[in-house]
């Protein structure tokens, strides 16, 4: 009779089992009726294999607090249910002892969850543990514990547990794929809907953290955040990427998910990568942040992987609104640059709600690719990349800006309030081009020249600035060393020594100064540095000791040599402005002065 009572309980369990497709139901419903099929169990858990991180984490549970139970995590072959895994065959531990040794094994952290969900540190009494199998893969472990003295499992409980774990294994199946299917289906649906809308990049960040109700955040491929789905994500996303910015750029150049468990404001945090690509290129990095150590749900995984492209899609869609918004301005400034202000240039310029007011000034920065040895596909592809930085960090300034880029050169004209003055506008146009040609050489390895042109108040003198811009990148790729941004106030006389012949320039040089130049090679003298702080401090023999860390006496002696050279009783004004502009020339041509 017990027998043929154990085996109606377990034809009704398998028929509670297969009355739902939903996964969470069929788990719940699972972890119920192993107590109606196996008499004297006091508490039961259900662990799942996941493969992405092999590991079994505890699903459901009876007996157990699951606000504790479900931080455990086996690895195969950690603890009785680990075993268990390894074996894909079923086991009884009969008595404490065997238990504790099941059990020797396991995690520090996993045991401590264990003894907070049990209410306190006890082994099992004895305990079974069957294996979920489908398609001779083992999905999962059913362990059944009885912590009671007098009770012991026995052969009929493992058989007929392993009978119900069999039909479990099925209902688990089927509901996981019904429930997979279902997950992502919704997910995939809502966000194509919020896309669709044209809701725009940071709609479908929000939607999703709604979704799978947790910290969203979206990246770009060069780590700075695009969007974030709540307030209280923000100041997450600036600490993980202050402590763990290489762990960004590691996961952005996988080709799937990642995981880890990381701190951020000293609490414990599960985060998980998804990086967002295209066919061509890595578009960014899709960023899930669950607190408390938590894991995402596997189900939430594979959806969250397979809505991917509605990111990639918005993110490109963005940035390729703002490629066109720019390449429509370039005809515009390259009129603006190249030809006189006229009549079809206004009204050009009015059609893209660019209109000349009183409170706007104008001012030119060009920026040049300096790598002319790389293949053209590499720089093609690389400028690419470089234009996207650009469209960005400039579709974020209060004002429009016109862009004009043709080959190595990238032409940019900025409104600026005419309430700032030339040296505010200056510092913030450097700030500007500072931060792009660092990215532009960390993350893409190019090398950039930037050089900003006066700061004008009328359209029609726009072409202006732009002279005086293109003059400071060529000086910057002919003499100028050691950096790569300019003014035209920077450049200063030298803007002048550009339309001359650098063979000629070196030949003026040497008649004013060359017997100098001769005299400190044979006699190993400074006379030439001393002239140059001489002047330079006014001829002042006191300051010029104090810059050259020299004694007066000797300045004095320097500069009598100087004149004997020179065949001359004092630097008068005339004399003094050639010495002046042949010592400039030399720095000029980046000879050693």
């Amino acid at each position: 009779m017990e027998s043929e009572k154990r085996l109606m309980s377990l034809i009704h369990s398998v028929r509670v089992l297969n009355s739902t497709r939903d996964l969470s139901e069929v788990l719940h419903q699972l972890i119920k009726e192993v107590h109606n099929v196996i008499g004297g169990a006091n508490a039961s858990v259900l662990f799942l294999y996941d493969k992405q991180s092999d590991m079994l984490y505890a699903k459901s549970a009876i007996g157990f607090d699951m606000e504790f139970m479900k931080h455990a995590r086996l690895r195969p072959g950690e603890g009785m249910s680990g075993r268990t895994y390894l074996l894909k065959k079923g086991n009884i531990f009969y008595s404490g002892e065997d238990t504790a040794y099941g059990m020797s094994n396991i995690p520090e952290e996993t045991e401590t969850y264990y003894a907070k969900a049990l209410g306190k540190m006890e082994y099992p009494k004895s305990a079974i543990c069957v294996p979920l199998i489908s398609n001779d893969e083992c999905i999962g472990v059913l362990t059944v514990d009885i912590y009671e003295e007098d009770i012991q499992f026995d052969e009929a409980d493992l058989q007929l547990l392993e009978t119900f774990a069999g039909q479990a294994a099925i209902a688990i199946e089927n509901a996981t794929l019904f429930s997979q299917n279902e997950r992502t289906k919704r997910i995939h649906e809502e966000l194509s809907k919020v896309s669709l809308s044209k809701g725009g990049l940071s709609d479908i960040t929000r939607s999703l953290a709604s979704l799978i109700d947790n910290h969203v955040l979206v990246f770009n491929q060069f780590m700075e955040s695009l969007a974030v789905s709540s307030q209280e994500a923000k100041p997450l996303a600036h600490d993980l990427k202050d402590k763990y910015g290489s762990l960004l750029e590691e996961s952005l150049t996988k080709s799937g998910f990642s995981s880890h468990r990381i701190n951020l404001f000293q609490q414990g945090h599960f985060i998980y990568f998804f990086p967002i690509k295209t066919e061509k290129m890595t578009l960014g990095l899709l960023t899930i942040i669950i607190e408390d150590f938590s894991e995402l749900d596997p189900l939430d995984k594979i959806a969250i992987e397979q809505a991917i492209p509605i990111f990639a899609m918005e993110i490109d869609r963005q940035e390729r609104l703002l490629a066109e918004d720019f390449n429509n301005s370039g005809s515009i400034l390259e009129q603006l640059i190249h030809a006189p202000y006229d009549e079809l240039s206004s009204n050009h310029l009015a059609k893209l709600n660019f209109p000349e007011h009183n409170s706007h000034n104008y001012v030119i920065v060009q920026l040049f690719i300096k790598n002319p040895l790389l293949a053209f596909e590499k720089i093609s592809s690389k400028k690419q990349q470089l234009m996207r930085i650009i469209y960005r960090e400039v579709s974020n300034l209060p004002y429009k800006t016109l862009v004009y880029d043709k080959n190595m050169e990238i032409t940019l004209m900025f409104t600026v309030s005419s309430s700032l003055g030339e040296e505010q506008v200056f510092q913030r146009l450097e700030k500007l081009f500072s931060q792009i040609i660092k990215t532009s050489s960390e993350k893409l390895s190019l090398a950039n020249l930037a050089g900003s042109g006066q700061v004008v108040k009328k359209l029609k003198d726009v072409h202006l600035s732009y002279r005086d811009a293109t003059r400071c990148v060529q000086y910057l790729q002919t003499a100028y060393k050691g950096e790569s941004l300019l003014t035209y106030k920077q450049l200063g006389p030298y803007r002048l020594f550009l339309k001359f012949d650098r063979k000629e320039l070196k030949e003026y040089a040497e008649a004013i100064l060359g017997v100098i130049i001769n005299y400190d090679h044979n006699h190993d003298t400074e006379l030439l540095k001393t002239l140059q702080v001489y002047l330079e401090s006014n001829q002042n023999m006191e300051k010029s000791s104090k810059q050259l860390f020299v004694h007066v006496n000797t300045v004095k002696y320097r500069l009598k040599t100087i004149y004997k050279i020179l065949r001359v009783e004092e630097l008068s004004g005339r004399e003094a402005f050639e010495l002046q502009l042949g010592l400039r020339i030399l720095e000029y041509l980046d000879m050693k002065v």
